[in-house]
Formats: C-alpha cells, sequence, structure tokens
C-alpha cells in the first residue's frame, strides 16, 4: 500500500531538512579535547544555559539558585559518558533545536537570542511538535535536569541528605563480586 504524502506533512518535511542542510556543515567541528574528555563548544554551552534559565526558574522557591549550581559543566561531563555515535547525534539536535528557531520557528534568530518568553514558547512548541522534536526537547530537558540535581547540595533543600551508604557507615565494595552460596 503506498504511503499518502500530504501537503502539510510535506511543508514540514521541507523546513526541517533545509533547517539540516543549514546545520549539518557546522556539525563537523572537534570539540573532544586531546585527554578524551569531551567538552562543549561555545554554542553548545551558551544554549544550554539559556534553556535552563527559563526550564529551572529556582527564583523565589527554596531551591538551590540555578546560577550557584555548574549545570552546564554538569553536562559536560554528561556528553563525555556518551560513546562517539550517540554523542554527534545529540550534538545534531542541539543545532537543530537552536538554529531551528530561525526558520521553524519563524523567530529570525536562534534560540539562544530570543527572549525568556519567546524561549519558554518556543520550548513548548517543540514539546508538542513532531516526533523529531520532541524527541530533541526531551532529551534537552533530561540533560538540564540531570546538570541541575547532579548537584547534591542543590538537593539538600528538597530533603536529601546523600548516600545512604554514607549516613549508614557502609563500606563502598566497588565491584565486588557476589557471594557464593553454600550447601549446607
Amino acid at each position: 500500500m503506498p504511503y499518502k504524502l500530504y501537503r502539510r506533512t510535506f511543508t514540514k518535511l521541507s523546513v526541517l531538512s533545509g533547517a539540516s542542510l543549514l546545520v549539518l556543515p557546522g556539525c563537523s567541528d572537534d570539540a573532544v579535547a586531546p585527554s578524551g574528555a569531551v567538552t562543549l563548544t561555545l554554542d553548545e554551552r551558551e544554549l544550554l544555559e539559556r534553556f535552563a534559565e527559563v526550564y529551572l526558574p529556582t527564583d523565589g522557591t527554596s531551591l538551590k539558585p540555578r546560577a550557584e549550581v555548574p549545570v552546564v559543566d554538569n553536562i559536560e561531563h554528561a556528553f563525555s559518558l556518551m560513546d562517539a555515535p550517540l554523542l554527534e547525534q545529540v550534538r545534531i539536535g542541539l543545532k537543530l533545536f537552536n538554529y531551528g528557531s530561525v526558520l521553524i520557528g519563524l523567530h529570525f534568530a536562534r534560540f539562544v537570542s530570543l527572549s525568556p518568553e519567546q524561549r519558554l514558547a518556543y520550548i513548548r512548541r517543540w514539546e508538542n511538535g513532531i516526533e523529531m522534536q520532541r524527541g530533541i526537547s526531551t532529551v534537552l530537558k533530561k540533560l538540564v535536569c540531570w546538570g541541575y540535581w547532579k548537584d547534591i547540595e542543590g538537593g539538600r533543600a528538597i530533603g536529601y541528605q546523600g548516600p545512604v551508604s554514607e549516613a549508614g557507615g557502609i563500606p563502598s565494595l566497588g565491584n565486588a563480586s557476589m557471594p557464593q552460596a553454600t550447601n549446607g
């Protein structure tokens, strides 16, 4: 059964493809430090910081202020845990999100240049967009939340007391083997 391509779907795919062609030439930059640690590019750092500003509003709450938590540095650590193909896909997604607001969002400016209200509306639009948009916005949200909550002091504001093993005086065994069952 042949697949029907409707005008609206064709238009969306055309715009996304066009945006991809604008972004992909910039995806080949090497952001890996000689020591093997992954470093974020300036564009990636700026995007994650602007995203965190509107997605993690800690002002007026009992939470540790976002400005005191190294959210972007924590995300950079998460990038170093990814394998190369996954890291490349995440980086392409970040660029599509940042530059997508030029054409897809019709703002004619990158995401990082939008006002906080426009950024929040743009995030909401991607949350309700096509599957690829929803996936990219979910990755961004998860990275930013992970970057904030990785800071143990940030969690203390909601009652997190740290690892239970430390509080209970349980020694770390690392990757110890499981105890052998005895027959008897």
